[in-house]
């Protein structure tokens, strides 16, 4: 028993020489085997698949079924049909599909070099290698396609972010405590201007100023380019994870005369009162947030600002001013 493989090479042979200079086109009206099924029209050029189902099949002998240009010259198959995914349809042993079967014919919106488009291609049925000169099974149906989209291939844009000259890495968090603003730099291959986003309600961004409002988890950003004609547009995104603030005492640089008293800033950068104790009280004095020189000397000052749970830690500072 033949394999597969050797009735399709018969198969093609067949086609090639057995049809001689006929045109392989002919009215399929005057075929014995009924044709139906589809879709024939608004095909994917890409490759779709056409169902046929067939009646009033012959009695001995089998068919083959092809996608060829409407053009094809029997004798020239070659050159104008894709024999490469030919289908034999037969009872014999070996066929690519049974006439009592789906025959699912894979076309495409090139065939030989040529674009089908909606007029130039057809499916063709025509004896099989057993009936090589009959010409009484041949027909023709014809097929069309949709256009062919033009796929245009655009490199990616590509993001440079970092902060405070450090890169961003898009898989390891960096780090962002509470309250504490910090500014992402970010550019693009294509020059576009990027736009940042926070993916968390836990964190803000105004003006590329990114901000933590908790002092635990994590945040996401996103830094978009919208791409144009030259780039693919792209969305990278860069994790942090949230620590607890930094709380700070502003620096104090104060000259106070004897007899005369200077103010001390009131709170720290999160708002939290500054508590003030002199250490040297024979030199100055502390009243709230300022300082009265008692006489000349080196006044000693201590700033505490207590810690508010997670959010930031307590800070303290020595101060020493000059009393003169």
């Amino acid at each position: 028993m033949k394999s597969k493989n050797q009735f399709r090479s018969i198969v093609r042979g067949t086609l090639v020489l057995g049809l001689g200079a006929m045109l392989l086109a002919p009215s399929s009206a005057s075929a014995m085997t009924k044709f139906q099924g589809g879709p024939l029209t608004n095909l994917n050029p890409a490759g779709d698949t056409v169902h046929i189902a067939l009646s009033d099949f012959p009695a001995s002998g089998g068919l083959y079924v092809l996608e060829c240009l409407r053009t094809a010259v029997a004798g020239s198959l070659s050159k104008s049909c894709d024999t490469a995914n030919q289908l034999w349809v037969s009872k014999d042993a070996g066929a690519s599909v049974s006439p009592m079967g789906d025959v699912a014919l894979k076309v495409t919106g090139t065939v030989a070099g040529t674009t089908c488009g909606t007029d130039l291609c057809a499916i063709f049925l025509t004896y099989d290698h057993t009936k090589p000169t009959d010409r009484t099974e041949d027909q023709s149906i014809n097929i069309g396609f949709r256009p062919m989209a033009i796929t245009v291939i655009k490199p990616t844009d590509a993001i440079t972010a970092s902060i405070n000259n450090s890169p961003l890495s898009k898989s390891v968090p960096g780090t962002l405590a509470y309250r504490t603003p910090l500014t992402i730099k970010a550019t693009s291959s294509s020059g576009l201007l990027l736009t940042i986003k926070s993916s968390t309600p836990d964190c803000t961004v105004v003006n590329n100023v990114i901000t933590a409002l908790k002092a635990s988890g994590y945040c996401d950003f996103s830094i978009t380019s919208a791409g144009n004609l030259s780039f693919q547009g792209l969305t990278s995104h860069y994790p942090f994870a949230l620590t607890s603030g930094i709380q700070k005492i502003p620096a104090i640089k104060v000259k106070v005369a004897s007899g005369q008293r200077s103010f001390l800033p009131v709170k720290s950068n999160f708002d939290n009162r500054i508590l003030y104790t002199s250490t040297t009280p024979d030199i100055c004095s502390i009243k709230r947030a300022s300082v009265a020189g008692l006489k000349p000397g080196t006044c000693q000052i201590t700033a505490e600002a207590p810690a508010q749970g997670i959010l930031w830690g307590a800070a303290s500072s020595t101060i020493t001013v000059k009393i003169s």
